[in-house]
């Protein structure tokens, strides 16, 4: 701590001897400076306020229309999107700016996730999660993209290979977890079962 003091205080002192000795050799020169100076960190606190104002406004007001809450479920009823049922709980820790996330603790077999996902206007995505009681650790979802009316449906199971041989001869080591896109007859099966 005072290696850092004492420089600091070298420094400021050489500083204030310095406007010290500006002030006695000019006092109207000197004093038209430090208005001068005064005016610039004035307009610089103020552009600093402007542009804490607009990255306030940003992340309060931004995206516009972030109400795909419960009120839009007739909205996916039509679109063929699951809905939000009662037993799907906000959950503020996993939502951030731009994701809302709904969350049922006590499912152990079917929907139990829903994460809906905006852009800057909009909503952009909504992803359903399902779990099945009787494939342990084998997760799908579905995900339905607002900007081409589209689903699309993944899988994520554990990796039963734990390494593998590459062509140079080197040794590998996978994921620990499969991702992989599936068809809707695949999705359907599993949440069926």
């Amino acid at each position: 701590m005072e290696y850092i003091l004492i420089p600091l205080g070298i420094f400021i002192v050489a500083i204030s001897r310095a406007y010290y000795l500006d002030y006695k050799s000019d006092k109207e020169e000197f004093n038209f400076s430090l208005k001068n100076v005064g005016k610039k960190v004035l307009e610089y606190c103020f552009v600093l306020l402007i542009i804490f104002g607009i990255k306030s406004a940003y992340s309060y007001f931004i995206p516009l229309n972030k109400t795909h809450g419960v009120e839009c479920n007739s909205e996916r009823l039509k679109l063929g999107i699951p809905q939000i049922s009662d037993n799907l709980k906000h959950i503020p820790e996993w939502s951030e700016q731009f994701e809302i996330a709904w969350y049922d603790e006590n499912s152990k077999n079917g929907h139990f996730k829903k994460v809906v996902e905006y852009g800057f206007l909009n909503a952009k995505s909504e992803t359903d999660y399902y779990k099945n009681e009787n494939k342990k650790d084998i997760y799908v979802w579905s995900e339905y993209d607002f900007t081409n009316n589209a689903f699309e449906y993944f899988m994520e199971k554990p990796n039963d290979k734990v390494a593998s041989v590459t062509e140079n001869g080197k040794l590998k080591f996978e994921k620990p977890r499969i991702e992989k896109k599936i068809n809707q007859s695949e999705f359907e099966k599993f949440i069926s079962e």
